[in-house]
Order: structure tokens, then C-alpha cells, then sequence
């Protein structure tokens, strides 16, 4: 969940701002209790332990959730392979994406390389990551261990594997809710059928003073642009061609599906641009019922501003002829490419990364956080049961990874498109205007980033 839109820059930073203040917000968290031995997502994925003296440098985004996890994840190994020291350099989210590729470019990088998928999605990633595919233990052990559709985030050649998903919190393929809210109308919301289910209870749950709306029934507002993308897909329509790179949001079902969008702030009324500047301080005010930044916000909106939240999978539309959702980028880990020569650091490094996307480590990150991971192993562990935000994350996780798919574009920064969309829906412009616009800026990068990768 790097930032692609102007609504993805603005939760990173409420990310960052608090993780000082929760354990595991954002989009990592804390760590299980050391294991007795490397757990690997993929069975014959891990080597064995180094013979000799091994370090291993680990570079990772630095705030309070990823301290602990990765404080946590070094105990376990040093106790598993005490002949193996793991060096934790913690770099600030900018800065990290800032030095990533350059440094990857100039062979200065660490081994383990902590990254969000849209950092890399404009670029060759077969020169960015050390291939994995059959050192973890070949494509189909990892598409059997992990869902599939967090593998087909970038666009990579055949089955090949370039780096282990970890974590996301998936803006816009899931909802939040404020429980209370929904309670104090006899909202079922754990039963919610349908995405127009979700509008009605909207305006069940929208209150207003005179004209103006003082509490948001849905809004919209922080995943529109995530949510126009699963509504094409639904309406059986497509917006991106992974084989010619064209990107064709201008078309009939598109403005239908921006309609849809257009119409929750304007026929429906379940959410204005009046009310709030930023949906995320506006839930915690409890100006907002039904949401959707990511299933991220119920730890945090439950644990810090005191909203009891749950999360619900996006509905799909009544009449969805594909029942897909688009559930933004992720966070994995990559290896450098370095190691392709230095056999007891891969197999040390190797070591490590599994460790990290293991159900061992990553059990009691949903003690406080409630987004989700791409790791089977976890939600079949019966110790997912007894984390506080265990139960939740496993039931989104398992209803909304079946049906995630990704476009497979190589547009790093969806924020000029975002914002077109978000013209269209302030009426400054017209839907018609706003998709040829996401078009052509659209096609512009992507031509841009394939010329690049061509000429790799």
C-alpha cells in the first residue's frame, strides 16, 4: 500500500504516525514467539543452516510495528542458527523507497529487501530481486502455501517468483464499520449480500443537519479509485490490456461504473465533500459508519481512537457478472541479486525471508493488527484464533484472496489518475473528461515504463 493516489500518500503518513502509538499498525506488526527452527511457507523451500559464520544485512521501512516483528524475527533465527548473525537496518519509509533501486543499481544493497509492490511495478523486476522460484520450492509449493493473485501483483515472466508476500491491508476489497453506528440501526452487516446492500445501510446511517450531512453513512472517499477498478471488472468490462499495455477506462461500462461511484455522493447522499477533509480523522471523530481504507483502520481506529470497528469483505454488485476485487499493492520481501553468488548467505537469507512470512512469525501480528496476509498456514493455525484481531483478519483474508486479481500494469504512480477521478466526483469535471484523462496520463507511464524495461 504504497502511495498511488493522493488518499494512499495521506494514510502512510497516518500509518507511521501511529505506529508509534500501536503495536503493529500500518502495515506490519508484531512478532510470534520464536521458533525452533525455520518455518517456510513452502515445504523444501529452506535450505539447510549455514556451516560458517554468516551475516546477513536486512533493510526494512523503521517504525515501532516492523522494530518488534523484526526484533522478534532475529531471536528466532539466532536460536535456530546461532552461526548466522542478522543485521536489522531500519530506514524511514521515504528514504527506503528513495535508496531502494539506486542502491539495488549500484550493488549496495542489503540481502533481505523489505519493498512495496508499486515501487517496483515500473521496472524489470527479473533485474531488481533474485529469482526464487525453485530455491523456495517451485512455483506451484508457493501458490499452494500462499494465495495465488498476491504473486500476479507485477507483471513476471511465466511462473517465475521474484519475491515473498507478507502483508496488506487492502484499501478498497475491504469495508470497515463502526459497530456502534451500525448496531444502533439493526445493521447485519456481516450479512451484507450485495454492494448495493452497503449503499442503503449508507443511507440508514447518514445523518444530516438541515441540508448538510453531519455523519457519513458510506464513504467513499479514501477508495474510490481502488473501488472504480473492481466495479469494471464486475461489470464485465476491463480497463487494462497486461498483453498490449493499453489502458482504456474511457468506455461504456467505465462510466457506468464511475456513475455508480458518483451516485453515492449525489443521489444517494451517504457522503459529501463538505464534511471532512481527511476520512481517516473523520472516522476517528465518528463522522463516518462505513468506510473503506483498508482493513488496516479496525486495529488501529478500535485500539487508538477508541472506534470499535470490524471489517467486512467489499460485496460484490448484485448483478456481477466477475466476482473479482482489486485489492491494491502489497508488502514482500526480495533478495539481492548478489547472492546468486554467495552460496551460504543465500541460503542464510533465504533462511530469514521465510522465517519472516511463516505462520511462527507472523501469528501475533494480528494481535494488533487487523489487515491481512498471503500465508495459508496462518489462518489454518489454530493459534490465529486466540489473537485479538486473529479471528477477523482470517475471515477477510479467506473470503477476499480467492477473488483478488490485479491488472498487471507497470504505472508506479497512480496519483494523476487518482485525482481525475476525484475531479469527476466534486463535479469540477465530467465523468467522460475524468476517464480520458486517466487515460492518457495512464498510457504515458505505461509506455514509458515498458520502453525502460525493453531497454534493460
Amino acid at each position: 500500500m504504497a502511495s498511488n493516489s493522493s488518499s494512499h500518500a495521506l494514510s502512510r503518513r497516518q500509518f507511521l504516525k501511529v505506529g508509534a502509538l500501536v503495536a503493529g499498525t500500518g502495515v506490519l506488526a508484531a512478532c510470534a514467539a520464536p521458533a525452533a527452527a525455520p518455518a517456510a511457507p513452502a515445504a523444501g523451500g529452506a535450505a539447510a543452516p549455514a556451516a560458517a559464520a554468516t551475516s546477513v544485512v536486512v533493510w526494512y521501512q523503521d517504525w515501532d510495528g516492523a522494530n518488534k516483528i523484526m526484533k522478534a524475527a532475529k531471536d528466532a533465527r539466532a536460536k535456530a542458527d546461532p552461526n548466522v548473525t542478522i543485521e536489522l537496518t531500519p530506514i524511514g519509509f521515504g528514504d527506503l523507497l528513495a535508496k531502494l533501486l539506486p542502491s539495488i543499481a549500484s550493488g549496495t544493497e542489503g540481502d533481505v529487501l523489505m519493498m512495496y509492490t508499486d515501487w517496483v511495478v515500473g521496472t524489470d523486476v527479473t533485474k531488481v530481486f533474485l529469482e526464487l522460484t525453485d530455491i523456495a520450492g517451485g512455483a506451484k509449493s508457493l501458490g499452494e502455501a500462499m494465495w495465488p493473485a498476491a504473486f500476479g501483483v507485477l507483471d513476471v515472466p511465466g511462473e517465475k517468483v521474484f519475491y515473498l508476500p507478507w502483508l496488506a491491508g487492502i484499501r478498497g476489497a475491504a469495508l470497515t464499520v463502526n459497530q456502534e453506528q451500525l448496531a444502533e440501526k439493526k445493521i447485519d452487516y456481516l450479512n451484507f449480500k450485495t454492494f448495493e446492500e452497503v449503499i442503503e445501510a449508507g443511507k440508514t446511517l447518514t445523518e444530516k443537519s438541515g441540508d448538510k450531512i453531519s455523519r457519513a453513512g458510506y464513504s467513499p472517499r479514501s477508495s474510490q479509485y481502488q473501488l472504480l477498478w473492481s466495479l469494471i471488472w464486475q461489470m464485465g468490462g476491463d480497463f487494462f490490456d497486461r498483453e498490449t499495455g493499453k489502458w482504456s477506462h474511457s468506455t461504456e461500462i467505465g462510466e457506468q461504473a464511475a456513475q455508480l461511484i458518483y451516485d453515492v455522493y449525489w443521489k444517494d447522499q451517504t457522503c459529501d465533500f463538505d464534511l471532512f477533509t481527511a476520512e481517516y480523522d473523520a472516522v476517528s471523530q465518528k463522522l463516518v459508519s462505513i468506510w473503506g481504507d483498508g482493513a488496516w483502520t479496525a486495529s488501529v481506529q478500535t485500539d487508538s481512537a477508541k472506534v470499535v470497528s470490524d471489517n467486512i469483505v467489499t460485496p460484490f454488485l448484485a448483478d456481477a457478472k466477475e466476482k473479482v476485487l482489486y485489492p491494491q499493492h502489497i508488502a514482500g520481501w526480495g533478495l539481492s541479486k548478489r547472492l546468486a553468488d554467495q552460496k551460504d548467505k543465500l541460503t542464510a537469507s533465504l533462511d530469514f525471508a521465510q522465517y519472516i512470512v511463516s505462520a511462527d512469525s507472523l501469528i501475533q501480528a494480528f494481535d494488533s493488527y487487523s489487515g491481512v496476509c498471503m500465508t495459508k498456514a496462518v489462518y489454518t493455525d489454530p493459534r490465529i484464533e486466540k489473537v485479538k484481531y486473529g479471528p477477523m483478519s482470517k475471515r477477510i483474508a479467506e473470503g477476499m484472496w480467492p477473488v483478488a486479481k490485479y491488472p498487471g500494469d507497470h504505472v508506479a504512480n497512480q496519483a494523476p489518475a487518482s485525482t481525475e477521478l476525484e475531479r469527476a466526483m466534486r463535479k469540477e469535471i465530467t465523468i467522460k473528461e475524468a476517464l480520458a484523462n486517466m487515460d492518457t496520463y495512464l498510457q504515458d507511464q505505461e509506455n514509458q515504463a515498458r520502453e525502460r524495461i525493453k531497454g534493460s
